[in-house]
């Protein structure tokens, strides 16, 4: 038993219709205020109810090198920061490897393994590829169950 079987707003929409057409003497104001207090009232709740804080300019420095530095220190530095790019591109290729492994897909990666090895050495590179080891944050029952009951803190006997 459905409580609204036929529902028929057209009756509700012409008088609410025949009520605004009927001439007031301060309708145009009322309608004015409305208009002013609901655009008042969403201005208010999104500015101080929800508030977004603009953010600053700032001025970053990414380094700062001396000026009497000598090319061989210059190339030395280019080559660390390619070798951290090199390991990190390795480390994410290890991962869409393993996901391509987990869906099925076949993912060939013998190029970008290559001249990962021939940047960061056999054994970075073998370093790099391999798969972290999962942060262990709780323990399983049968874990628990393996230690064995604890003993209470001192002070907090329980009856």
């Amino acid at each position: 038993m459905r409580m609204f079987n036929k529902v028929d707003v057209t009756g509700g929409l012409s008088d609410f219709w025949g009520y605004i057409r009927e001439p007031r003497p301060h309708r145009w104001a009322i309608w004015g205020v409305a208009l002013a207090l609901t655009w008042v009232i969403f201005h208010g709740v999104s500015e101080y109810l929800i508030p977004y804080e603009k953010p600053k300019p700032q001025i970053i420095y990414f380094e700062n090198w001396k000026a009497t530095r000598s090319e061989g220190e210059i190339r030395a530095d280019w080559v660390a920061r390619a070798k951290e790019t090199t390991r990190l591109n390795a480390e994410k290729r290890a991962e869409y490897q393993r996901l391509a492994k987990s869906l099925g897909v076949d993912y060939d990666s013998t190029e970008a393994d290559r001249v990962t090895r021939e940047t960061l050495g056999d054994a970075a590179a073998a370093a790099a590829m391999k798969k972290p080891e999962p942060v262990k944050t709780r323990s399983t029952l049968a874990e628990r169950a393996a230690r064995g009951p604890q003993s209470a803190p001192a002070g907090q006997n329980r009856p």
